[in-house]
């Protein structure tokens, strides 16, 4: 497939109101997913979200003159749009049922560590450095602490450790069904060129499968007890955590430098452990203290040495 259409350059105006939305929209959506699935039941909840998110970038995306998928492209779509958007959010709106929102988003910023270690074992990508597994060693100790330390002293009542723990496990589990999917997207000849059209196709297979799976489980008759709160953080969730964000994301790549482009993934856990406390009553303690410190740094380390 060949792009088939043109790009105009970003003013600084865009460029500055993209980072804005990578930064803090992404660090908010881990809040907003909490909210949502108060009174939402999780398979709609997740179905309302990734559909209208997906159908809007596939317009979007033919819109600015994309062509239609073919079926390779549409069978690359699927398998990752599963793993990433339906396996990945299916694992981590469970697990915040659980979880504070501020301890889902620290894990899961540990992204990038996954990148790196999937890409090595499973797509012939360059072997981690001693800096980066010292920088995921680091990471992976940060969750250690916030999982058994907030575990131990802070889990909600009638929760056991091991279900605590289980719920962070899924949260990991979450984060690698999002990055293999990612690469298997990223690496394949036949994933489409046009990075909305392929963000959309992907989100659209989540969204069906979740919505396939609501109508199994009943969800739609519960539809009417979905609170006024639970419908806004679902639009928020939709409108800005899938569109206005992926969009931004985009069109930063496609601007800017990578490694500029990347420090959201430090910048997000920060917001969200901030939002979780401001917002939603979240007690940070002084093992979400030591855990973010931790997290960050991991990720800034993993980051900056696989520039060099």
């Amino acid at each position: 497939m060949k792009h088939e259409y043109g790009e105009r350059p970003a003013s600084k105006a865009t460029v500055l109101a993209c980072y804005l939305a990578i930064y803090f929209i992404w660090g908010s959506t881990y809040l907003g997913i909490s909210i949502s699935i108060r009174t939402a039941p999780i398979f709609l909840a997740n179905a309302i979200r990734f559909v209208a998110a997906g159908a809007a970038l596939v317009l979007i995306a033919r819109g600015r003159g994309a062509s239609l998928p073919n079926r390779a492209c549409l069978a690359v779509s699927v398998k990752s749009g599963i793993l990433s958007f339906f396996i990945s959010f299916w694992l981590l709106t469970s697990a915040e049922q659980i979880l504070p929102s501020s301890t889902a988003a620290l894990i899961i910023s540990l992204e990038p560590a996954w990148f790196v270690i999937f890409d090595w074992i499973f797509f012939s990508g360059a072997k981690p450095n001693r800096r980066i597994m010292l920088s995921q060693a680091v990471g992976f100790a940060g969750c250690a602490i916030l999982v058994m330390g907030e575990g131990a002293s802070a889990r909600p009542a009638g929760i056991s450790m091991a279900h605590y723990a289980a719920s962070a496990l899924s949260v990991v589990a979450a984060s690698v069904a999002w990055v293999y999917g990612a690469l298997l997207s990223s690496k394949s000849r036949d994933s489409h060129p046009d990075p909305a059209m392929a963000s959309g196709l992907q989100m659209l297979s989540g969204g069906v499968v979740f919505t396939a799976c609501a109508a199994l489980a009943g969800d739609f008759s519960r539809a009417n007890d979905i609170s006024a709160e639970s419908w806004l953080a679902l639009a928020y969730l939709a409108l800005f955590g899938s569109i206005v964000s992926y969009y931004a994301y985009i069109l930063l790549l496609r601007t800017q430098p990578v490694s500029k482009v990347s420090t959201h993934s430090f910048v997000n856990p920060i917001v969200a452990v901030a939002l979780g406390w401001a917002i939603a009553g979240e007690a940070v303690t002084i093992y979400t203290a030591a855990a973010t410190s931790l997290v960050v740094a991991s990720v800034i380390g993993i980051i900056y040495s696989n520039r060099r």
